[in-house]
């Protein structure tokens, strides 16, 4: 397709992510009996094809024009003369196979490229074809989103609704940041509010517990003071009543020491009548025993 109908025409480009998981590999395993003889009786027919093709065709086009299909990748390079030659062979053009597939020729417009990237020509052409083992896992194509790109003039690519989805994505972040740091800033107020109340009321904690604490201390001290008066007050009592004991004590000695004298005084005189009485005994005796004589 010439790059002028390219520039007119609107075409799909698979956009994958950017993390869309790999696939998986795949690895060849031996072909069945059957899968084995189909491809052998396919390359023999296919080998027939060419030997007539090459017969006919050996006085137009010249000897270093080749067809080669690789055998290990699943493709071929074909030079610009033998595409007559691929025509009448059967083998199906490479416009009209899928990309990527196992049997798509590659066409090449340079000539020594492709003579150079060609083994030696052989007596005989072959066309070989080789068909790739089915596969045990199947490969997992990455899914991905369908976007329509146009292509411009000028060569570049313009995203039909991409601007207003993005103004309306750009709008609804707005929205929601806006959102956001309105309610973060109701929070901010709010919560400072509370601090601010909550500071209030630790200030009156502290203030009425500083003034119980000052009211405490006063009174502990007023006890001390009175406890001390008191103490003072019990040492002066009990200097004064050992004062007073001593003083008692001694006027109680000498009132003693008095009455024993006064009694030692009296047992004198009572010795001393009972001498005379004993006296007067005698005499009284003595006179009795005269007169009784």
């Amino acid at each position: 397709m010439s790059s002028s109908h390219g520039d007119k025409r609107s075409f799909d480009v698979e956009m994958g992510e950017a993390t869309s998981p790999a696939p998986i590999p795949t690895y060849p395993v031996e072909a069945p009996a059957c899968v084995a003889d189909h491809l052998s009786f396919r390359e023999r027919l296919v080998r027939r094809k060419g030997e007539k093709e090459h017969v006919r065709a050996g006085a137009e086009f010249p000897s270093s024009s080749a067809l080669a299909i690789a055998p290990g990748h699943g493709t071929g390079v074909v030079t610009p003369r033998d595409a007559g030659t691929l025509a009448g062979s059967g083998v199906p053009d490479a416009t009209a196979l899928p990309a990527g597939s196992s049997t798509t020729p590659i066409l090449v417009e340079d000539k020594e490229r492709a003579a150079d990237s060609m083994p030696p020509p052989s007596a005989r052409k072959e066309i070989v074809l080789v068909l790739r083992a089915p596969s045990v896992v199947p490969v997992a194509q990455p899914k991905g989103r369908k976007r329509k790109f146009t292509k411009g003039g000028d060569g570049e690519f313009s995203q039909h609704g991409d601007s207003s989805i993005a103004s309306g994505l750009r709008g609804k972040f707005m929205s929601l940041i806006d959102g956001m740091i309105s309610k973060c800033g109701s929070e901010t107020s709010r919560l400072a509010g509370e601090l601010l109340e909550l500071q209030g009321e630790l200030e009156r904690d502290l203030g009425k517990a500083a003034s119980s604490l000052l009211k405490e201390k006063k009174a502990r001290k007023a006890k001390s003071l009175e406890v001390r008066r008191l103490q003072r007050r019990i040492e002066g009592d009990a200097g004064l009543a050992s004062c007073r004991i001593r003083e008692a004590t001694d006027a109680f000695r000498s009132e003693f020491q008095a009455r024993l004298a006064k009694i030692s005084a009296f047992l004198g005189s009572l010795e001393c009548i009972r001498n005379k009485d004993l006296a007067l005994a005698t005499i009284e005796g003595g006179v009795a025993v005269v007169q009784s004589f």
